[in-house]
């Protein structure tokens, strides 16, 4: 009996789904494809022996923590494991994808074992230089920025034609610090957004122009210290200016306490968290407010019950949020959210998203009311007594179950070549 052709070795290969959950950085599934070459990829995790599921959480230095679980199918049910793979905030993403592939190798290796192939799997250790060097951990480590993370981050649009011009910059500033008991968040931001239009002479009506200009500045603190495995407790500090929510001043000082029904160690694949907060807000008003205030200081409370899981049938998260001033609790707001992506069965998926609110907090509003100026350049905030977003979306994929292939010609005319259109008249 002669030896097996490549083709028949390739069809005893074990069947692999990657699903990676969100955005995970590095998750290039060509690449991956291409370099993890002794599997057969599926393009439906029904057709898969094994589905590795990969979702990222930011971690203290500003990078991520990636959990990769290997979840056993068909001749391989019951059996799972899960690795995690740290990476760093200025790891460039030819990095981060080669070490994904590298883990995924590792976590596959066991199940390779008990296919045909595995005979012609082979493993490879590359020692470390010189002596074994101890184990690095933020622990034993001599950082000279003591474990805090920097950010800036600065963005400018002009757009400018005949009769209208639109000018947007905005910059923001972040440090950041996080260990196992202590998180430390803190940011300013700024953003300024000018716009101008020039209206032509109409019969009747000389020309005219309308500017338009709006204003966001804001600076935030989070301060959050680890009571247990399940329990936290920290505080929000922040101050603000903002044309929209027509506040010259608005300083909110906010102790919170957080309680985590599953424990922290789960983090990456399911949290169901209930989290209370109350203090005092400042605010100095642009306008004076519908409710006869140029400046006031108002205590409120607020109160969110959150669910998220990212599982091998997809993710899902859902929020319910209660907010009220205590000197007046009728002026409040009730506001659900969720999001849900299901893999329901082979090829179909669906994904239903939106939020409803109830409001009734907005003491903010002016007393003049706004202008059709104002309204319809939405220069501030308008009264409502609700607000309700959704979205929806369906995807359906059959055809060959192999996945494999990879061909990146043409590329850069995208997956159809979309950038070439015709139009009929």
């Amino acid at each position: 009996m002669g030896k097996p052709d490549s083709a028949t070795l390739q069809s005893q290969a074990i069947r692999v789904f990657l699903d990676c959950q969100g955005r995970v950085r590095g998750c290039d599934r060509d690449f991956i494809v291409t370099d993890v070459n002794f599997v057969n990829w599926m393009r439906d995790r029904f057709d898969a022996d094994v589905q590795i599921l990969v979702s990222g959480l930011t971690n203290g230095g500003g990078g991520s923590e990636n959990t990769i679980t290997f979840i056993g199918r068909r001749k391989f049910e019951g059996m799972a494991d899960t690795l995690v793979l740290n990476t760093l905030p200025n790891d460039p993403d030819d990095r981060i994808r080669r070490e994904l592939s590298r883990v995924f190798k590792l976590g596959l290796a066991r199940y390779v074992a008990k296919s045909p192939i595995a005979s012609r799997l082979q493993m490879a250790y590359i020692a470390p230089f010189g002596q074994q060097q101890q184990q690095v951990s933020a622990a034993n480590l001599k950082d000279k920025w003591n474990l805090w993370t920097y950010t800036t981050n600065f963005n400018a649009f002009i757009r400018a034609e005949d009769r209208q011009q639109s000018i947007n910059g905005s910059l923001s500033l972040a440090a950041n610090r996080a260990t196992a008991n202590w998180k430390i968040n803190m940011s300013a931001s700024g953003n300024v957004n000018t716009q101008k239009f020039e209206i032509g002479e109409q019969p009747g009506r000389p020309a005219f122009t309308v500017e338009n200009r709006q204003r966001t500045y804001n600076a935030n603190a989070l301060i959050v210290r680890t009571l247990s495995s399940h329990w936290s407790a920290g505080m929000k500090l922040g101050a603000g200016y903002s044309d929209f929510l027509n506040q010259d001043v608005a300083l909110r000082f906010q102790p919170a306490i957080e309680y985590n029904v599953f424990n922290w160690s789960e983090q990456t694949r399911r949290q169901l968290t209930f989290l209370y907060n109350v203090g005092p807000n400042h605010y100095n008003y642009q306008r004076t407010t519908v409710y006869n205030r140029d400046t006031e200081t108002r205590f409120s409370q607020q109160a969110t019950a959150s669910y998220v899981a990212r599982q091998s049938w997809g993710s899902s998260n859902l929020s319910l949020d209660w907010l009220n001033y205590l000197h007046d609790f009728s002026r409040h707001a009730l506001t659900l959210s969720g999001n849900v992506d299901l893999r329901i069965g082979r090829g179909f998926s669906l994904n239903v998203g939106g939020s409803a609110a109830r409001i009734n907090d907005q003491i903010y509003l002016p007393r003049a009311g706004n202008t059709e100026e104002e309204i319809l350049l939405q220069r501030q905030a308008l009264q409502t007594g609700f607000r309700i977003t959704t979205n929806i979306g369906i995807r359906y994929t059959f055809g060959s179950i192999y996945n494999t292939i990879v061909n990146q010609r043409f590329s850069s005319l995208g997956s159809s070549g979309g950038r070439f259109s015709f139009f009929m008249f």
